[in-house]
């Protein structure tokens, strides 16, 4: 009938917002949107690789070249920048093939592997995010979402007093002392990260439930 077969198709994913043409290669879907940007979507993430100044059509992606090409109303071409490396390891990750991921990896330069780790993160797969990103405050918000809280600490002091922040070393101290399993409390790492973050209310509360006299008397002065 006009309403078609019911079932004939099993619905994988939804964008909330409207095509004006696309492209599937393998598990990635490239489009254009009325918003005047090229998109690609891929195990529910979609990444922008650039804003249209005008409406562009897609003519189709090339793995040999790694560029997506476009034609304008004048048929003036366009090509834009894609990685069959990143197509290929993202394919793998969405259909939890690890070892093909890994593989891929090797070939995506490491400028593009901090794009990758928040792919991998959107994936909730934060370790392995974690191990991938190459941008140092990333790696500090993956680690303590991880419950890495040594890594963290290392990544603090490697940042430095300009990079680290006070905010930041409150936040590890506070991990510290909330950790998922009582016997995880870690004292003197909740110690250091207030006495670098300025938090005396934490370091008072600290001393005194330990009824520590001298880490007291250190505080007071």
């Amino acid at each position: 009938s006009e309403q078609g077969i019911e079932g004939s198709f099993d619905l994988e994913q939804e964008i909330g917002e409207k095509i004006r043409n696309g492209y599937f290669v393998g598990d990635c879907f490239i489009y254009t949107n009325t918003a005047g940007r090229l998109n690609y979507y891929v195990g529910g993430e979609v990444m922008t690789l650039a804003h249209l100044t005008k409406p562009m059509y897609l003519l189709g992606y090339l793995p040999k070249e790694n560029r997506v090409y476009l034609m304008d109303k004048a048929h003036n071409m366009y090509s834009y920048s894609l990685l069959l490396s990143t197509l290929v390891y993202q394919t793998a990750i969405v259909r939890r093939d690890f070892d093909g991921a890994r593989k891929a990896l090797a070939a995506i330069p490491q400028s593009e592997h901090t794009k990758i780790a928040r792919f991998l993160e959107g994936q909730d797969l934060k370790e392995l995010a974690l191990q991938v990103t190459q941008d140092t405050e990333h790696k500090f918000e993956l680690a303590m979402s991880c419950k890495k809280l040594s890594l963290a600490r290392q990544i603090l002091i490697e940042l430095g007093e300009v990079g680290a922040g006070e905010d930041k070393w409150k936040t590890l101290g506070d991990a510290a002392l909330s950790p998922a399993n009582p016997t995880e409390f870690d004292i003197q790492l909740a110690q250091e990260s207030y006495e670098k973050a300025g938090d005396l209310g934490g370091l008072l509360l600290i001393s005194s439930s330990l009824a520590d006299a001298a880490g007291i008397e250190k505080l007071a002065q």
